[in-house]
């Protein structure tokens, strides 16, 4: 892989993992652009979604030290703008909505072949566009972090579940899913970027153990500078969502998934014709 190849790479999973535009679809459609056809360096894979899991760490460090001080501190007194125990609830919400995702594991392995078939990555971006448009329709907007139940997390859970599809994107799925069951627009992305946090933690871990059992490549200094790109455009990301999902403008993300979407439908027909 090149120097240019992994660098536009990591950006294009930096920026994507976030937005919700699928950042697996992304990748899968610009690896086949640059005309490559086997599978992606697994330490480029563990190291770009490092990344991103460091800058999604990063944006919401004041809600894991919330969980954190709750959990080794159960009896501390509530401060100024805090609720006591509100640490451990949400723990316990994020767990809940973690619980499909384990079970989409199995099915995992069986999906990831539609990363080489760019037109089954444009059908499903068009799935992820749609997802997007219909959730600004639907939902009353009404419930805080505070009013979250475990079925609501469940429910946005199994919605992540459908994003080990590549084109199907984790954050869209997860914050339409959001603004379905009635979340207020800033608690859906919210909730929707904390819940990302064992979702990729997990995969990250998992893709490590097949790392160590194959040794890692020679491309260990373009790999890291590869890491930093797709932390920072996490980060990027991460703040352009929050904003579009606040201002109500999810329906850009759904037109850029639409346009993708059919031009890898049509560009992979053409080249099988």
């Amino acid at each position: 892989m090149s120097t240019l190849e992994a660098l536009s790479l990591a950006f294009i999973q930096g920026l994507t993992e976030f937005l919700p535009v699928s950042s697996s679809g992304h990748l899968a459609l610009g690896h086949w652009l640059f005309g490559a056809h086997e599978e992606l360096p697994l330490e480029f894979v563990i190291l770009v979604h490092f990344g991103t899991l460091v800058a999604v760490i990063v944006y919401f460090r004041a809600d894991l030290m919330e969980i954190v001080r709750d959990v080794f501190r159960p009896g501390r007194e509530a401060g100024e703008g805090e609720t006591r125990g509100w640490g451990r609830r949400l723990l316990m919400l994020l767990v809940i909505a973690t619980i499909p995702a384990i079970a989409g594991v199995i099915f995992e392995d069986h999906v990831e072949r539609l990363m080489n078939m760019p037109w089954a990555v444009g059908c499903a971006l068009l799935v992820t566009g749609t997802a997007l448009i219909v959730s600004e329709r639907v939902g009353k907007r009404v419930k805080s972090d505070r009013d979250t139940s475990a079925l609501d997390a469940l429910l946005i859970g199994i919605a992540q579940v459908a994003a080990i599809t590549p084109g199907i994107s984790r954050s869209g799925s997860t914050i339409a899913a959001g603004l379905a069951v009635g979340f207020k627009r800033g608690w859906a992305a919210r909730f929707a970027f904390l819940m990302s946090i064992p979702a990729i933690l997990g995969g990250t871990v998992f893709k490590l153990k097949d790392l160590i059992g194959q040794g890692a490549g020679g491309q260990m200094g373009l790999h890291f500078a590869c890491f930093l790109v797709a932390a920072v455009t996490g980060y990027v990301a991460i703040r352009l969502v929050i904003g579009a999902v606040q201002s109500q403008n999810l329906k850009w993300f759904a037109g850029w998934c639409y346009a993708v979407g059919l031009l890898a439908i049509i560009a992979d027909v053409s080249h099988l014709m």
